[in-house]
């Protein structure tokens, strides 16, 4: 099995008033998701579902993903993904998809990383906005199990 733990692209700052749910991606965040899509392509990147925090600029991330892997499928809102997931909210929302054996999550750090770095048994694992960490198992994901195949840093985009 294979999971991708994919960062939001670079957001807005938060303006007083602004809830956080409603922060948009910047223009430069869009192009940086963009022009990875190359780069996703060529690393053979294509989950079968993927599963996006409701908040906007994740659901945005979600989207340019699809859209960047061509994929047929759009991506499935989950409020488990929201601030504060942990592994075991994740594994709920991929529990809804048994079928699937390659699943992109689309969330917040410090969670994403946190559950990377729970799975693989790592120290740490630095998810910049627009990163993402490709962890396989041989079997079913569990603490521990994983193996960090790759990291992706935003940098690698542009």
């Amino acid at each position: 099995m294979i999971l991708y733990f994919v960062r939001h692209g670079k957001a807005e700052d938060r303006h007083d008033g602004q809830d956080d749910v409603s922060r948009q991606l910047t223009k430069g965040g869009e192009k940086a998701l963009k022009a990875a899509a190359q780069l996703w392509r060529q690393l053979n990147v294509r989950p079968d579902v993927v599963i996006t925090s409701p908040l906007k600029r994740a659901v945005q991330t979600a989207e340019l993903l699809c859209e960047g892997l061509k994929l047929s499928e759009a991506p499935v809102v989950d409020d488990r993904l929201q601030p504060g997931a942990e592994w075991a909210h994740l594994a709920q929302a991929m529990a809804d998809h048994p079928e699937a054996r390659r699943v992109a999550f689309v969330g917040h750090q410090p969670d994403l990383g946190a559950a990377a770095e729970l799975l693989t048994g790592a120290q740490s694992i630095r998810l910049r906005p627009a990163g993402v960490a490709c962890v396989e198992f041989s079997g079913t994901p569990e603490p521990g199990s994983g193996e960090l195949a790759w990291l992706l840093d935003p940098d690698l985009y542009g």
